[in-house]
């Protein structure tokens, strides 16, 4: 006999036993033949259940041989890396981040980039170290600095605390690199009311310099 058929065969006598339990307590007590009523008729509509309803799944069963997945992918942000412990060493993270400072190469051959990415968490700067390929780092239009902001980038790659390719460095080495948003450029324009505190303090002195003068000329 199948798991589902004993499975059935179960649930038909729990019902068969259940019913006669009513059965008699309702027996005891005319006002509660509503009561046994309506839980028979429950009893009746689990009978009825179809067996597919109860069959087992066979594509979810749990397999305790079955090695734990890796590719779990932690969202988390550049401060939290900067404080990361050994548990985020070689997982796969996402973080975003503005491109700030240059594109530098990576080794002598030039095969992969480095460039850096910023974020401001908790009224501080957090950064950290990308690796990725000369392909994703042509999709930044504009690296952070003074007048600009730079490329936004969301990064999905292996984080390692400290990285045997590189003499121990924390970085990230990237296999996905998306835009979030585009660099802008910030030109400084002409603010007059910047030049009135130094108009003012012009006039002052030129108005204290004549009155120097005038008592001067008028002891003579």
């Amino acid at each position: 006999m199948s798991a589902v058929r004993r499975q059935e065969a179960g649930l038909l006598s729990n019902v068969c036993t259940a019913a006669s339990v009513l059965a008699a307590w309702a027996t005891a007590a005319p006002r509660r033949a509503s009561v046994f009523a309506a839980a028979l008729v429950l009893a009746l509509v689990l009978a009825c259940t179809p067996s597919s309803a109860f069959a087992e799944d066979d594509e979810n069963v749990v397999n305790p041989q079955q090695r734990p997945d890796s590719s779990f992918i932690y969202d988390t942000s550049i401060a939290a890396l900067g404080e990361a412990d050994s548990y985020y060493d070689k997982q796969t993270v996402q973080v975003v981040g503005e491109v700030i400072g240059d594109s530098l190469r990576d080794g002598l051959r030039g095969q992969r980039r480095w460039i850096t990415l910023a974020a401001v968490e908790k009224e501080s700067t957090a950064t950290i170290s990308v690796s990725m390929t000369p392909e994703a780092a042509a999709k930044i239009d504009t690296f952070g600095k003074y007048g600009m902001t730079g490329t936004k980038l969301q990064v999905r790659g292996t984080f390692y605390l400290t990285c045997a390719e590189h003499e121990g460095l924390t970085d990230l080495h990237a296999d996905v690199v998306s835009v979030v948003e585009k660099g802008k450029h910030h030109p400084d324009g002409f603010d007059a009311n910047s030049f009135l505190p130094g108009v003012v303090a012009v006039i002052v002195g030129l108005a204290f310099m004549g009155v120097f003068y005038y008592l001067r000329e008028r002891r003579r």
